[in-house]
């Protein structure tokens, strides 16, 4: 189950930047921020998937996978 807002406010194990980033959307209109939320979800996940390919023993060689 995907925690409430509250939940992840409260949560002394989130991130300072999760907790800035979600109360910040909260003052935004809900359908932008949401679709915000998305679009930088997805460039985070490409970010990180580029990050873990170049750190594979094979991510340096140039060569496609």
């Amino acid at each position: 189950m995907t925690p409430t807002w509250q939940a992840i406010i409260e949560d002394p194990t989130a991130s300072d930047w999760l907790k800035a980033a979600l109360l910040s959307a909260l003052d935004r209109d809900p359908v932008d921020a949401a679709a915000d939320a998305e679009i930088l979800a997805a460039a985070l996940r490409e970010h990180r998937d580029l990050v873990l390919h170049l750190a594979s023993p094979d991510g340096l060689d140039g060569a496609d996978s």
